[in-house]
């Protein structure tokens, strides 16, 4: 019997989805963390001392964030709740996502090029964008465009698919995206642009989806926290021991299979330990697309104030601390921004508000849900 077969038919009732925002408050974390000591990765692998295995560790342990950004974008997205009218959702999505994405794709290309670049680089800003990728973090507002626009598909599956649809659908998506990354990092044969990049993360999306309603018991908890650890592991020892040139950064890529798993156990265990509680994430939550959208202009030039680490002490205080020191600049110029309304728009606050309050279960939705599973 085909384990798909084993799946219920039904979609499993219906829980709060009020953990997400802290949910997403933590991950923009981890992905500051991650371009806080992304060069100390690429660049301290030489001496394979203590302070690149410690930068190492973090990088991979936050390795989660981008695809469960994504799984939260899915699992709000493909809602029936929403309504099945492409033409209503996609003109929400213009002010979220479009306005942002044109907003800051150039803002992003002019600081790279006068301020990142020497004045007589070469480099193509056209041929950047054609990417889908013209800046370090950009390329999720692509990937989630992409994303949008086959959206009003997918919620079909949500609607009118069985379970086990879905889940089949989520898997095959998911395989064919990991083995893209396969093939065009290892392999090196073909390459993400912009009308491809968003196709690989399509299993996330849907996934997000799938697994949104399941609630873990403390058991399964337990031991998606074993996996969850385990994975981090993989993932820096195959960083460090890889083949290829070090650090072989296959592992750190969001479909490679260490983080694949890191991901979907993270989903999980987010769900079932945010559910109550952790109010300064929830405060935090508001800005967090803010926070995303600004925080290479204000890492940048810092840390070459400051310096790049070459210590394990300074390893720890751009891993631990400056993580946060950014966050917290960004959130606050984020909540001065929004109140401006000429500029509310391009940090995706330009159009109709989202309804689900901080906190607050979704209308017809168990705040406390039994766990299943």
């Amino acid at each position: 019997m085909s384990p798909l077969d084993r799946i219920r038919s039904d979609n499993l009732p219906p829980t709060s989805t009020a953990w997400m925002n802290p949910a997403r408050s933590f991950a923009i974390i981890a992905v500051v963390a991650i371009h806080s000591l992304g060069t100390v990765v690429e660049q301290n692998f030489a001496s394979m001392g203590p302070d690149w295995w410690l930068a190492n560790i973090v990088d991979s342990a936050c390795r989660w964030s981008v695809p469960v950004f994504i799984m939260i974008s899915g699992a709000l997205a493909m809602d029936p709740e929403r309504g099945n009218v492409p033409r209503k959702f996609l003109s929400k999505r213009v002010w979220r996502i479009g306005i942002p994405l044109v907003f800051w794709t150039i803002v992003y290309v002019t600081f790279r090029r006068y301020y990142l670049l020497p004045a007589d680089s070469d480099w193509d800003p056209f041929a950047a964008i054609l990417t889908g990728s013209p800046f370090v973090q950009l390329y999720f507002l692509y990937v989630l465009a992409g994303l949008t626009l086959l959206t009003p598909f997918f919620r079909l599956l949500s609607i009118h698919g069985s379970r086990r649809l879905q889940w089949g659908t989520g898997l095959i998506f998911l395989g064919i995206g990991m083995l893209d990354q396969w093939v065009s990092m290892v392999a090196e044969v073909g390459e993400a642009n912009i009308a491809t990049r968003f196709l690989p993360m399509a299993g996330f999306y849907i996934l997000g989806w799938v697994l949104r309603d399941v609630v873990i018991t403390a058991r399964v908890a337990a031991l998606a926290w074993v996996v969850f650890l385990g994975s981090i592991a993989i993932t820096a020892l195959w960083a460090g021991f890889g083949p290829g040139e070090k650090p072989w950064m296959f592992p750190y890529e969001y479909l490679s299979p260490g983080v694949v798993v890191m991901s979907l156990s993270a989903y999980l265990l987010l769900h079932h330990h945010m559910r109550h509680g952790f109010t300064v994430l929830h405060v935090l939550y508001p800005f967090s697309f803010g926070v995303f959208l600004l925080h290479p202009l204000v890492l940048y030039p810092l840390r070459n104030l400051i310096g790049l680490p070459e210590t394990l002490p300074a390893v720890v205080f751009h891993a631990l601390v400056m993580p946060l020191v950014y966050t917290l600049i960004c959130a606050a110029v984020t909540w001065l921004a929004v109140k401006i309304p000429g500029v509310r728009a391009v940090f995706g606050e330009g159009g109709p508000r989202n309804p689900h309050t901080r906190g607050e279960p979704r209308p017809g939705r168990d705040s406390d849900p039994q766990p299943t599973g």
